[in-house]
C-alpha cells in the first residue's frame, strides 16, 4: 500500500478534538501475555464469485473448452462466443461430441467447436469471445494465445483484440501454420501466437478472423496475459498483489462448500483431475456457486500461489459428504486413498509415485502441507447438513494421515451455524477445531474476550471463516470494519489458543456477486479493498512477537447499542425449504390476503394461508403496521418439508427485517436472526423441532427491543435485540522483539472523536509512528470508482517522555508503532 505520510504535533491533537476527554491506556512492556503465533494471521481462498475462472486466475477466455452452459446437467452451449460475419453462411459454428466417427482432443473433452468457413480476404469472418464481462486490452501488454485445432480449412487466421463490433482493433496478429488444406481431418495440431496491444479498451474482445474456405475443428483457445511472478498458467497480477500484501502466514483452500460439491460427489474438487497440462484437465460444476470451472486454477496452482505468497498450505478435504449426498461410512477407503495422494503429491519425494508427478509438473522440491483439515461444516447436530458420521469419518482419516505424516496437524470441524459456543464432542484427539462466525459487527465487537476463558489444556482454536454479515451496507462498509478488527485484537490476545484465523471470503466479481459482502472487488480492468480488507492487510503487518497487556481507563464506557425496533413496522410469515399453514394473526386487521414477497402462498377456505413451494426463504408480510408494543397472536402449522417455520417481525423492506426461525436448521434449532441491509446474523438459537401436521398456537410480544414469543405455552425466546454496532473504545498491544518497538492499537467504533494518552513504562521512548485506518461514517464504503475513500494513512508522532498522545477519530483503527 502506498503510504500516505502527514507529521503530528502532539500539542496540536488535544484541539483537534477540542474538550473530549482522554482515554488513558497504561503500557507496561514486562507485563506480558502470550507468544504470537507465527501462523496468526492467513487467508481462505474459495471459488465464490468467480474468484478463480474470470478472477485470480488470469486464463481471459471463457468457456475456453466449450464446456459450459446453462447449468448442471445441462448441455453445454456456446457461452461467451459469437461469430461475426457479412452473411450467416460465411461462418458456421457448431459444438460436437465425441463419437465412433468423431475423435476429440483427449477423454477430458467433452465438446469441441467446428466451424465451416466460406469467408474471403475482402469479407473475412470472426469467431469472437467477450471474456468474463470483457477482456482489458491495455497499451503496451502482452498476451499469449494458444490454441488446439484440425481440419481441412485453407486460408490465414488472425488473432485480434478488439471492439465488440469487431471494428476497432487494439492488437493484431497472424497465426502462423496455416493454410492447412492438406492437413489431415484427424490431427489435431497445437498453435500459439503473441498479440501486442497498442491501445486501451478494458472491455475488449478476443476474435479470430477467417479468411478462406473449410471446416476446421478448435479446442481449448487460451489467452493469458502477464501473471504474478511470470508463471505459467498464473494469477492475475493485481488481484495477487493485493494478498501478498496481506503477508499471509498460511493459505486455507479450496473451500468451503467447493470442497464438498452438490448433487454429485464428480462436483466436488477431485484433485488429481486438476493437475497436468490444462487440455487434459475436465473442469467440473461448481454447482454451490453457479457456475463451471476449468480447473486451471488446480491443486498444483494452490500450492504454487501459497508458496508464492509466502504462506504455509492448509489445504481441506472432502469426507464423502456432499451437498444432497454422501458416501457410506463404510464405503470411504478411495477419498481417504484420495487425500494421501494428494500429500505424496504435495509432500513426497521425487522417488515416490505423486512426487515424481509433482516434480514433472515443474516443481522438484516438496510443498509441505503442515496443516489438513478433515472436512468442511461437516460436524453439525444434524446429520442430514452434511454431517453424517463425522466423528467416525474423522478417525478413519486421522489414522490414515498420521500413520504415514506423523507430524501432520490435524483440524477438525465443529458447528458452523447454529450457536456461539460450538463443542468438540469426542474424545478423538485433534490438533485444531475450526469455528465459523458470519454475524454483525457489534458481535465481534462484544466477541473481545471470547477467548480470554478457552481451555488452554483442550484443542487449539482456529477461526478459518469470519465476517460481519449484517448491517455491513452494500459492499462492506466502516462499522464492518472496525468489529472484525476489535475480534482480531481480542484473537492477538490469546495467539496461544487462537493460532490461525482467516476472514472469508476474499473476492468477488462485480458481474457475478453471489456472496456479500467480501473483501476484494473487481472487473476485467479495475480492483479495490473494503475497509476489511485493509484491516485484514494491516493487522498482520503490525503483529509484533508477543502480547503486552494493557490497562485502559476509559471516559467512554462501551456504550448500549442502538435501538432495533422501528417505530412503525409490518409482520408475517416464513417457510425455508418447507410447507406451512398460518391462520391471521390478531388483533391486526384483516386486509385480505398478505403482501406476496417470495414463495406460493394461497387462502384457505377456513380463512388461514399456505405456502406450497419448497424453495428457501418464502415471505408473506401483512399489510397492516403494527407499533413498537404490540402482541399478536396466531397459529401456525408444518405441512411438509425439511423445517419448521418462520415468524417476521420488523419489516420494513425486504432488506431489513428480523425472525424468529421454530424449527430451523434442519428442524433441529429455534433461533431469532436479522436481516439488516440483505445480510444474516444470529441473535439467540436453543434446541428445538416442529412436528409435522400440527397445529401451534403461537403468541408473540414486542415492548420496545424486549421480544418475548411463546410456542403454545412455552416461553421459547425472552430476548433483548441489539443493533448491529457498539459503541466504545477498545485497545491491545504487542511487542516486536525483533525490531525492538512496542505495537498499540486502538479502535473507535463511536461516532464521536477522543484522544490517548499512552502511558509506556519499562520502555525507552525514542520515536512514534501511526498507521490509521478511519471514515468520515461508519456506513461509508470503498466503491471500484472511489477505491481509496478509506484507506491507510501514516503519521509522525512527537512522544513527550514515555508518553504518546494520539486523536482517535470517530469510526477508526489506529496502530502506533513506538520505537525504543
Amino acid at each position: 500500500m502506498k503510504k500516505r505520510t502527514f507529521t503530528i504535533v502532539a500539542g496540536c491533537l488535544m484541539a483537534a478534538v477540542g474538550t473530549h476527554a482522554q482515554v488513558v491506556i497504561d503500557v507496561d512492556a514486562q507485563q506480558r501475555g502470550p507468544k504470537i503465533s507465527p501462523t496468526h494471521y492467513g487467508i481462505f481462498f474459495e471459488d465464490i464469485n468467480h474468484a478463480a475462472d474470470g478472477g485470480i486466475y488470469a486464463e481471459l477466455i471463457r468457456n475456453r473448452s466449450f464446456e459450459d452452459g446453462e447449468g448442471y446437467g445441462k448441455p453445454a452451449t456456446m457461452e461467451a462466443w459469437s461469430t461475426c460475419s457479412s452473411t450467416p453462411a460465411q461462418l458456421v459454428a457448431k459444438l460436437i461430441q465425441p463419437s465412433k466417427k468423431v475423435k476429440l482432443l483427449n477423454s477430458a473433452q467433452g465438446n469441441a467447436l467446428e466451424l465451416t468457413v466460406n469467408a474471403t480476404a475482402d469479407s473475412p469472418a470472426m469467431l469472437m469471445n467477450e471474456g468474463f464481462w470483457g477482456i482489458n486490452a491495455v497499451q503496451g501488454r502482452s498476451y499469449r494465445l494458444s490454441f488446439f485445432a484440425r481440419g481441412s480449412y485453407k486460408g490465414t487466421v488472425r488473432a485480434l483484440l478488439c471492439s465488440k463490433d469487431g471494428k476497432t482493433h487494439y492488437a493484431e496478429t497472424v497465426v502462423s501454420g496455416f493454410p492447412a488444406g492438406k492437413q489431415s481431418t484427424k490431427q489435431w495440431t497445437k498453435y500459439t501466437a503473441t498479440l501486442q496491444a497498442t491501445a486501451n479498451n478494458p472491455q475488449a474482445c478476443f476474435a479470430l478472423v477467417f479468411d478462406g474456405k473449410g471446416v476446421i475443428d478448435i479446442d481449448m483457445v487460451s489467452l493469458f496475459p502477464p501473471t504474478f511472478k511470470n508463471r505459467e498458467n498464473g494469477l492475475r497480477p493485481d488481484l495477487a498483489q493485493m494478498l501478498y500484501e496481506m503477508h499471509p502466514k498460511f493459505m486455507r483452500f479450496p473451500g468451503g462448500c467447493y470442497v464438498e460439491g452438490q448433487i454429485s460427489p464428480d462436483n466436488a474438487f477431485r484433485w488429481e483431475r486438476t493437475i497436468g497440462p490444462i487440455e487434459e484437465r475436465p473442469g467440473h460444476w461448481n454447482v454451490n456457486w453457479g457456475y463451471r470451472t476449468t480447473d486451471g486454477l488446480g491443486f498444483h496452482e494452490y500450492l504454487q500461489m501459497a508458496e508464492d505468497l509466502g504462506a504455509k498450505p492448509l489445504y481441506v478435504v472432502n469426507v464423502g459428504l456432499w451437498h444432497g449426498g454422501l458416501t457410506p461410512l463404510d464405503s470411504i477407503q478411495p477419498w481417504i486413498d484420495e487425500t494421501l495422494a494428494a500429500l505424496e503429491y504435495a509432500n513426497g519425494d521425487v522417488t515416490t509415485k505423486y512426487g515424481a508427478l509433482r516434480a514433472k509438473n515443474g516443481h522438484p522440491a516438496p510443498f509441505n502441507i503442515e496443516y489438513l483439515e478433515i472436512g468442511n461444516e461437516n460436524n453439525q447436530p444434524n446429520r442430514e447438513q452434511q454431517s453424517d458420521h463425522y466423528y467416525e469419518r474423522y478417525d478413519l482419516f486421522r489414522k490414515a494421515i498420521l500413520a504415514k505424516y506423523p507430524r501432520m496437524q490435524l483440524i477438525g470441524n465443529v458447528a458452523a451455524w447454529g450457536t456461539d459456543t460450538p463443542t468438540w464432542d469426542s474424545q478423538l484427539p485433534v490438533d485444531l477445531l475450526d469455528e465459523h462466525y458470519y454475524r454483525n459487527p457489534a458481535w465481534f465487537a462484544e466477541a473481545f474476550h471470547k477467548y480470554d476463558n478457552y481451555n488452554r489444556k483442550g484443542p487449539k482454536i482456529y477461526v478459518g471463516e469470519y465476517a460481519v454479515t449484517s448491517g455491513f451496507g452494500n459492499l462492506g462498509n466502516m462499522n464492518a470494519a472496525l468489529g472484525e478488527a476489535v475480534y482480531m485484537m481480542g484473537m492477538e490476545n490469546n495467539s496461544d489458543i487462537v493460532p490461525l484465523n482467516s476472514y472469508a471470503p476474499i473476492f468477488v466479481n462485480e458481474n457475478d456477486a453471489k456472496w456479500r459482502p467480501d473483501m476484494i472487488r473487481f472487473s476485467s480492468s479495475r480492483v479495490m479493498g473494503t475497509p476489511s480488507y485493509y484491516v485484514q492487510a494491516l493487522m498482520p503487518q503490525h503483529i509484533g512477537t508477543q502480547v503486552v497487556k494493557v490497562s485502559q481507563q476509559n471516559p467512554y464506557k462501551v456504550q448500549a447499542r442502538t435501538s432495533v425496533t422501528p417505530p412503525k413496522s409490518r409482520i408475517g410469515f416464513a417457510t425455508w425449504g418447507t410447507q406451512a399453514s398460518f391462520t391471521h394473526p390478531e388483533p391486526l386487521p384483516k386486509t385480505g390476503m398478505p403482501e406476496l414477497v417470495t414463495g406460493k402462498w394461497q387462502k384457505n377456505s377456513d380463512g388461514s394461508i399456505s405456502q406450497t413451494s419448497t424453495a428457501e426463504q418464502c415471505v408473506a408480510i401483512c399489510r397492516a403496521q403494527v407499533g413498537d408494543h404490540y402482541t399478536a397472536k396466531f397459529r401456525a402449522r408444518k405441512d411438509g418439508g425439511d423445517e419448521g417455520f418462520i415468524v417476521v417481525f420488523n419489516y420494513t423492506d425486504a432488506g431489513n427485517y428480523c425472525w424468529v426461525n421454530l424449527g430451523g436448521w434442519g428442524n433441529t434449532q429455534h433461533g431469532i436472526e436479522r436481516i439488516s441491509g440483505g445480510g444474516k446474523s444470529q441473535i439467540e438459537t436453543k434446541p428445538g423441532k416442529i412436528e409435522t401436521g400440527r397445529w401451534y398456537d403461537i403468541t408473540f410480544q414486542m415492548a420496545g427491543d424486549s421480544l418475548r414469543c411463546w410456542l403454545d405455552k412455552e416461553l421459547v425466546f425472552d430476548t433483548v435485540m441489539k443493533g448491529d454496532v457498539l459503541p466504545g473504545i477498545f485497545s491491545s498491544a504487542t511487542i516486536d522483539e525483533h525490531k525492538g518497538e512496542l505495537i498499540v492499537k486502538v479502535v473507535n467504533t463511536q461516532a464521536e472523536a477522543s484522544t490517548a494518552q499512552l502511558n509506556i513504562s519499562h520502555f525507552t521512548v525514542k520515536q512514534a509512528h501511526l498507521i490509521r485506518l478511519s471514515a468520515n461514517d461508519g456506513m461509508d464504503e470503498n466503491t471500484l470508482q472511489q477505491p481509496t475513500n478509506i484507506y491507510p494513512t501514516h503519521h509522525e508522532l512527537s512522544p513527550i517522555g514515555n508518553k504518546v498522545e494520539v486523536e482517535l477519530p470517530a469510526y477508526s483503527l489506529s496502530i502506533i508503532r513506538i520505537k525504543e
